[in-house]
């Protein structure tokens, strides 16, 4: 049987986008009677309705587009540091963001540049007023209509000025959607996670093995954040949203300096979508005293002092971050500046149906892949933040992109939200990846993998080579192992970063892909989760760190 073209594949997986989104729409659609059951929803679709028949200014036509988001969230948050609670927050607020479109969908009052800037914000009441929320809604609303005229104005005179002219429209059409999930809470127990966060702060002092350590530790501190944000979204193509995003996450940060001044530290989290997916408390003591202890470890390795070039293998839980870092960004499909050709912005601007990853890779974005492996995916969600369809998008096939994840301010050859309008708590929507899947039909083992490292750095006559078993901010490798080829010896090594590591070096120096995919969940402002094995890369540089070392501290800490 042959293989479909490409073409054909895009025309197929387009067909089953549409009827994706149909059968979501006609599986979850419950009545606008249903919805005005809801008192935020009832006073926001009525105020929507005001807005909609009586907004006018002078000469100007009525706006051909009003959306009301309003994001009501709760949180609970303690941290404690050196065995003892310093900060406990327990936070409700409410913020509405109302976006008003003037002109038509070809040509808007849209930035030029993207959409995060537009809109108008207000601090809403807590309490199901309606008219106090109303009146949130009305002024967001008035002062969103005089910058729509003032920006559509200063756009049209701007557009006058190039050569090239917009290929997109400004804004698509989306069918309207009608979704209402159940409100949730933060469901945790608050008492029995600060006893955790203020055990595990304090292991340093308390732990018969960690005690050992207790004069190098500069820091210790464990924290603990709950967050439920139930958003609601109306607008006057007729869509009704109602969905709620939660997030837990606790975590261990400790930190030491070595001899010579360099400032280490080691971390550790563990997030879910419920309370009850976080690690168990034994879990979670364990991996706060393990930590520890690899502090201690990495402060008595040696540095990094002489400059390598050849094979790293990144474990998954490194994979998962250079993946968040270097590639699941560039597949989102911004807006170029104004005036250009570019279909997008960004470094994959001009690789569309180009190769971007070895041939062993597909790459699949899924917002409705909600857990893996027993936990949740923070990055799940059924609609996004503009009112489409969460729908699966294969960006990358056998290699080579042949798609971006789109909201609903459309590039060339790409006329259609898939989905992916994504925004922040009171922030504007932007392309933005939700739980982003690197597969691969060619994979093998740990075992498998280290033993082509080892091959590879005995082919090349090396002395040694790597392998990164967890990795820092800007990719600066936490865990970091020197592996001798001669008997294969692991070496911890300490005050290195990587060059060349780029959207260059992942389109052409993978050479192999571990079996063991592993979900992070990064619970940032847009909540997202990355799935990704081992990589092992067959050329990468790494050198020496030029980090600034301070002067220890003159006298130890207080003793118990």
């Amino acid at each position: 049987m042959r293989p479909l073209s490409i073409s054909l594949r895009l025309a197929v997986l387009v067909s089953v986008a549409i009827l994706a989104t149909a059968a979501f729409a006609q599986a979850a659609s419950p009545s606008l009677d249903e919805a005005k059951k809801d008192p935020i929803l009832r006073a926001m679709l009525e105020e929507l309705e005001r807005s909609r028949t009586q907004l006018h200014f002078e000469d100007w036509q009525h706006p051909f587009f009003i959306q009301y988001r309003l994001d009501d969230m709760e949180s609970f948050e303690a941290e404690a540091s050196y065995g003892a609670l310093t900060r406990e927050r327990i936070d409700h607020r409410r913020i509405v963001r109302v976006t008003v479109r003037v002109g038509d969908y070809k040509t808007d009052s849209s930035a030029l540049r993207g959409e995060r800037g537009d809109g108008s914000l207000q601090i809403a009441a807590v309490e199901d007023d309606p008219v106090a929320l109303r009146s949130a809604l009305w002024s967001a609303t008035d002062t969103a209509y005089k910058s729509a005229i003032r920006d559509f104005t200063q756009k049209s005179v701007m557009l006058k000025s190039f050569q090239t002219v917009p290929e997109a429209d400004d804004f698509s059409r989306e069918q309207p959607v009608v979704a209402l999930e159940p409100i949730l809470h933060p469901d945790i127990d608050r008492e029995e996670w600060k006893r955790r966060i203020i055990e595990a702060s304090g292991l340093y002092r308390t732990d018969a093995d960690a005690k050992k350590f207790a004069q190098e530790t500069q820091y210790s501190s464990s924290d603990i954040h709950a967050r439920v944000v139930n958003r609601y979204l109306v607008n006057t193509e007729g869509t009704v949203v109602r969905q709620a995003f939660a997030a837990y996450q606790g975590g261990v940060s400790v930190g030491s300096q070595a001899a010579d001044g360099l400032h280490l530290d080691r971390s550790y989290a563990t997030t879910g979508t419920i309370a009850a997916q976080l690690d168990s408390p034994e879990a979670f003591r364990r991996h706060a005293a393990s930590l520890l202890l690899s502090l201690h470890e990495l402060r008595n390795a040696p540095p990094v002092s002489e400059e390598y070039h050849g094979p790293v293998l990144f474990l998954n839980d490194a994979a998962t971050d250079l993946v968040n870092s270097i590639f699941a960004g560039a597949v989102s499909g911004n807006r170029p500046d104004p005036g250009t050709t570019a279909r997008t912005s960004g470094p994959y601007a001009s690789s569309y149906r180009a190769r971007v990853l070895p041939e062993l890779f597909d790459v699949v974005d899924d917002p409705t892949m909600k857990t893996f492996a027993g936990r949740g995916l923070v990055g799940a969600y059924e609609v996004d933040d503009e009112g489409v369809p969460a729908q699966a998008v294969k960006v990358v096939e056998r290699g080579k992109l042949i798609n971006y994840l789109l909201g609903r301010q459309p590039i060339r050859n790409f006329p259609h939200s898939n989905g992916h309008g994504r925004a922040p708590m009171a922030g504007g929507p932007a392309p933005h990846f939700a739980v982003l899947r690197v597969e691969s039909a060619h994979t093998q083992s740990r075992e498998e993998l280290e033993k082509k490292l080892l091959a590879t750095g005995k082919e090349r006559d090396l002395e040694w080579v790597y392998e990164a078993e967890t990795l820092g901010p800007e990719l600066t490798p936490r865990l970091l192992y020197r592996i001798h080829v001669a008997d294969g010896k692991r070496e911890l090594v300490r005050d290195a970063v990587f060059d060349e590591l780029d959207t260059r070096s992942l389109r052409s120096e993978i050479s192999a892909v571990g079996n063991d995919d592993l979900a992070t969940n990064y619970a940032g402002e847009i909540p997202s989760t990355v799935i990704a094995p081992s990589l092992l890369f067959d050329e990468i540089a790494v050198k020496a760190a030029t980090e600034k070392r301070d002067k220890l501290p003159y006298y130890p800490p207080p003793a118990e």
